[in-house]
């Protein structure tokens, strides 16, 4: 029969990703319970700390598996209770002394938690895969035990040391962020680069990487102003993020703020975000004719930059431009083909074909669901 726990180690209170926690140690062994204490230390740290705390009621998760199972349930069930409260990036994050945070952006097996251990013996640990962002630029930490590859013939079969074991540097209270970056891991770069790429481009870039960002009102915006925390839109293009520490330290060093330069086209006041649907308004775009009324579907969120608009409608982005665009931003109210056509031509210019290019632009969003038949 195992060891039972003291009575004092058999449950852990602890704060992450915003939340409060309570770990139910009660099935583990004495030894078991001492580790798993270890582990979750940073978060224990946490309480009273004055750490962002969105939801305080405390929600009990019972240990018990490995300590992958424990951190990906945690991980999991935070992601349900901040749906729509706050931008959830799949992320790693990391900060200089005074808080100031370094966002890393990937996919799963993008790096993230290698980049953790390379860098966060120079910066604090935050986090190795999920930042929570509130509106403010404040970051709540998630201090989890950073997720390793103990087998690189089994990427899947993954040990969760304690942050303090594999010399990650303190994790501080009260982050903010300070830049962004996505990574792309290539092995032929011979040189690590910080790149600028498009507004949204970058933002089409990290809305995968996201968890229910239409759950969220303005959640596009707010991804833009993530991306442009520490100036132009960037990403990190590498072969091995050993060789990147002083790129990446310098960067967030020289990090300031790039002025907004796009449009932030939210839905009308009121509209639940999460309620929009492309493809439930989908049509075949058939039949138009001068005097047919269209007017934009529901949507969650837009930005429009450079005469383009990304369109969110729940999880499905629309990315418009040319007199698609022009036509998306006219039909902000019911209006007939005609009267849009107009409005196209005077925001574009005349051309040969306009007609005709503003009816199979017509077309081409009626059967995207971005534009109703009114």
């Amino acid at each position: 029969m195992s060891e039972r726990t003291p009575a004092q180690q058999r449950h852990l209170d602890l704060v992450s990703m915003g939340c409060r926690w309570r770990l139910d140690l009660d099935r583990l062994d004495a030894d078991e319970a001492r580790a798993t204490a270890a582990r979750w230390q940073r978060a224990a740290e946490l309480l009273g700390s004055g750490t962002p705390v969105l939801d305080p009621e405390p929600e009990t998760l019972v240990a018990k598996g490995s300590a992958y199972t424990l951190s990906r349930e945690l991980t999991r069930a935070g992601l349900l209770r901040l749906r729509g409260r706050a931008s959830l990036l799949h992320a790693a994050a990391l900060a200089d002394e005074g808080g100031r945070a370094l966002v890393l952006v990937a996919a799963s097996g993008g790096g993230k938690s290698t980049a953790t251990r390379e860098l966060g013996r120079g910066l604090g640990y935050i986090s190795d895969e999920t930042v929570v962002l509130l509106a403010d630029g404040r970051i709540a930490p998630h201090p989890k035990p950073p997720s390793l590859i103990a087998d690189p013939t089994t990427p899947g079969d993954k040990v969760e040391p304690s942050p303090d074991e594999v010399g990650l540097r303190a994790t501080p209270a009260r982050p903010r962020i300070a830049a962004l970056l996505t990574l792309e891991r290539d092995a032929a770069v011979t040189r690590p680069v910080i790149e600028t790429v498009g507004l949204l481009d970058q933002v089409l870039a990290m809305l995968p990487q996201t968890s229910s960002t239409w759950w969220l009102p303005g959640g596009l915006h707010r991804l833009a102003e993530a991306a442009t925390a520490g100036g132009p839109p960037s990403r990190l293009r590498y072969a091995e993020i050993s060789r990147c520490r002083e790129l990446v330290t310098e960067h967030l060093a020289s990090a300031a703020p790039a002025e907004q330069t796009w449009e932030h086209l939210p839905p009308p006041a009121g509209t639940d975000p999460a309620g929009a649907d492309l493809d439930g308004a989908a049509d075949t775009g058939e039949d138009l004719t001068a005097a047919t009324r269209l007017v934009r579907a529901p949507w969650s969120d837009a930005i429009a930059v450079d005469r383009e608009v990304l369109v969110l409608a729940e999880a499905r982005p629309l990315r418009l431009g040319g007199a698609g665009a022009a036509l998306w931003r006219a039909a902000d109210r019911p209006r007939a083909l005609a009267e849009l056509t107009d409005l196209v031509i005077a925001d574009l210019g005349g051309h040969p074909r306009a007609v005709e290019q503003v009816r199979a632009a017509a077309s081409d969003l009626l059967e995207h669901g971005a534009l109703l038949r009114d």
